[in-house]
């Protein structure tokens, strides 16, 4: 008996101290980086936001018709293979139905705004002309019937629509421009990637944010998905997994924001699109320009 819990303690002490090697080795790492490098040879580093728009020529290989990206990602989280959360900061996780939900384009029929009716407009009665504006009214002394509980299809039509796949043309990557001096080298350290509405799609005006993902799932899920292709128009025969395309960085995105105090993106900071335009280039040529200075002297 004694040899048993001996044993038994034996094997717990190993267990354990398996565990705290563990743990010590995930120290220092970045737990949303897919080859993540140690702190201590992170000799420089800095968080870039950029804006893929699957319209331009560069991009059109990952919107291929009928593999688009966007619909990849749209099926992954309704077949519950990745997970949807509600920002890049990744704290709060959307279900399935607020997914859902963030997919429907609002319908917005004719008539008033609830804004215009609660500042006295009608649509019926006085056209403020001394006539008739056409709307329709009940007759004097006549009874209203209630209004029939509408149908589930009058409801989900009131709700809104879900987007197609083939409208959501934008996406945002959050990455880390890291510079080992380990290997004495500069890396793209992809984290986050933002589904979005863009602006030409929604009834307000800007951009509406979707969900956003993990990269190191959506890594994993393009590779276990021969779908998920890169489409290769030079030569049908080679076409690329949208993880090797990422990779290789097969795609133009401008920087929209780079790490800063006040989290302000460039638009803001230079005061208009077009200097925001210019410095994310003059950014881009700078990031280049670091690492080929670097070791120089």
């Amino acid at each position: 008996m004694k040899k048993l819990q001996g044993l038994a303690f034996g094997i717990s002490l190993i267990i354990s101290q398996f565990a705290v090697a563990q743990e010590k080795s995930n120290n220092y790492l970045n737990p949303l980086s897919l080859r993540p490098i140690h702190e201590e040879n992170v000799m420089f580093k800095t968080t870039l936001w950029r804006r893929i728009d699957l319209k331009e020529k560069q991009n059109q290989p990952l919107f291929a018709k009928g593999a688009e990206i966007t619909k990849h990602l749209i099926d992954a989280v309704k077949a519950g293979l990745i997970v949807a959360y509600s920002n890049d900061s990744l704290t709060q996780q959307l279900t399935l139905d607020q997914f859902n939900e963030r997919l429907l384009m609002k319908l917005e029929g004719g008539g008033l705004s609830e804004e215009e009716k609660a500042a006295g407009f009608s649509s019926g009665g006085d056209d403020g002309w001394g006539g008739d504006s056409g709307g329709a009214k009940p007759a004097a002394g006549a009874t209203t019937a209630p209004a029939a509980a509408p149908t589930a299809t009058e409801t989900m039509a009131s709700d809104g629509v879900e987007i197609f796949a083939s409208q959501l043309t934008t996406l945002e990557l959050k990455e880390d421009w890291v510079f080992d001096k380990q290997r004495s080298r500069q890396y793209f350290d992809i984290l986050t990637m933002t589904l979005i509405i863009p602006a030409d799609q929604t009834t307000v005006g800007f951009d509406r944010p979707i969900a956003t993902f993990k990269y190191k799932e959506l890594e994993r899920y393009f590779r276990s998905n021969p779908k998920c292709i890169w489409y290769n128009a030079a030569n049908v025969a080679q076409h690329k997994n949208l993880a090797d395309a990422f990779e290789l960085r097969l795609f133009h995105g401008k920087i929209i924001k780079k790490s800063n105090a006040l989290d302000k993106f460039l638009d803001d900071i230079y005061k208009s699109p077009r200097e925001g335009m210019l410095k994310s280039e003059q950014l881009e040529h700078e990031l280049m320009e670091f690492e080929h200075n670097l070791w120089e002297y």
